[in-house]
């Protein structure tokens, strides 16, 4: 919020030194910050590596020359190479993700599994030791 603060009294400042808002002013004197320049005419600069300049130049009338059936083979050719990357990419980490998503749950199944099995194991040994006592107290 002081930031925004600091912003409009500048922004007073600024309309302040030429001339009160909401005053009879002239609109010539509100400074505009899109106001429109003439630039001068530009053209990029070639490469100053002399070998990088001809080798864009001769791969771009390399591809122009090409034949419909060398444009679809160059086409198939760089969609199997980029299908292949991003394949094997998403094959790594889908193979990251689902190793983590199955460790855990295999480690909540396990800890699951022994206490029911130890359970078992308890009610068995309560089970045979009540049938040996009871057995003994018949004879």
């Amino acid at each position: 919020m002081d930031k925004d603060q600091e912003l409009a009294g500048r922004v007073d400042a600024l309309l302040s030194r030429h001339g009160r808002a909401g005053e009879n002013t002239d609109d010539r004197n509100v400074p505009i910050l899109t106001d429109l320049v003439d630039a001068p005419e530009w053209t990029p600069a070639i490469a100053s590596s002399p070998s990088s300049a001809p080798v864009a130049v001769d791969a771009t009338t390399r591809l122009k020359n090409l034949s419909e059936q060398e444009i679809d083979a160059l086409s198939n050719d760089i969609f199997t190479r980029v299908l292949e990357r991003i394949d094997h990419g998403l094959a790594a980490k889908l193979e990251d993700r689902i190793a983590a998503q199955l460790s855990t749950q295999i480690n909540s199944a396990i800890t699951h599994v022994i206490s029911d099995m130890r359970q078992d194991i308890a009610n068995e040994i309560g089970d045979a030791v009540n049938a040996a006592l009871a057995d003994k107290l018949r004879q």
